[in-house]
């Protein structure tokens, strides 16, 4: 669906569920269809619906979101001096659309042997503390771990391995944050997560149905509101 499309159903939609409602302009619409489609994004990725399980485990939401898994490789670590947990810590940067890890894993450099390929597994800080000097849990040349971080002195999201070996390169495939949709090139100022260009949305076009219903529900709602709380407070005058 082009911007023209979404622009075209979008009204149809609003005016058919508000009769009465004052038209929306192009920023407008294109606030709401991009929150609309940030919330399906994280459903369908199952963040915020747990009892959906992973994306992967459902053909149509592997389809919805293909377009949005990428490709990361760093061989750079970044230089944080001593903050991380162990001394042998490695710290990464990570792309600014990073949302979620799909696959991990890392180039370790292990004495006397080739460069080695671990899997790399999220883990919380408290299961850092409890596991690390457990000789049957601790990081290992097939396993490494990862901390989330976001260094405040670099202003960067980082993310922090933790391994027994040298590690030499971090890879991970990921899903990035959608692109915002908007509807006409914005002027004056405007823009949405930093924004301005006409854009489409980025997701597999059999989404974009829902996105259009989910963001007329959410204009619909706040008309709605706006409308009973103009009554309310006409009630309270009146009495």
């Amino acid at each position: 669906m082009n911007v023209n499309e979404f622009n075209n159903e979008f009204d149809l939609l609003y005016d058919n569920a508000n009769s009465s409602a004052p038209g929306l302009d192009m920023y407008e619409k294109s606030v709401y269809l991009t929150k609309a489609q940030l919330e399906l994004f994280k459903s369908k990725y199952g963040k915020a619906n747990p009892s959906y399980g992973s994306f992967e485990g459902s053909e149509k939401r592997r389809t919805d979101l293909a377009n949005l898994i990428t490709n990361y490789v760093s061989t750079k670590p970044e230089s944080l001096g001593n903050k991380g947990v162990t001394s042998s810590s490695v710290f990464f940067a990570i792309p600014s659309d990073f949302c979620y890890a799909i696959q991990e894993s890392a180039t370790l450099d292990i004495p006397n042997c080739a460069p080695s390929t671990a899997n790399v597994l999220p883990k919380t800080h408290d299961e850092v503390n409890t596991q690390l000097n457990n000789p049957f849990k601790k990081p290992n040349a097939k396993v490494a771990w990862r901390l989330d971080y976001f260094d405040q002195d670099s202003n960067e999201r980082v993310i922090e391995i933790v391994s027994n070996f040298t590690v030499l390169k971090y890879q991970t495939r990921y899903l990035r944050y959608p692109k915002p949709i908007i509807l006409e090139d914005l002027n004056g100022g405007l823009s949405i997560e930093g924004e301005a260009t006409s854009r489409t949305s980025e997701l597999d076009e059999s989404i974009h149905g829902e996105i259009l219903d989910r963001a007329v529900e959410l204009a619909t709602r706040d008309y709605k509101e706006q409308k009973l709380n103009g009554q309310l407070q006409t009630n309270l005058r009146n009495e």
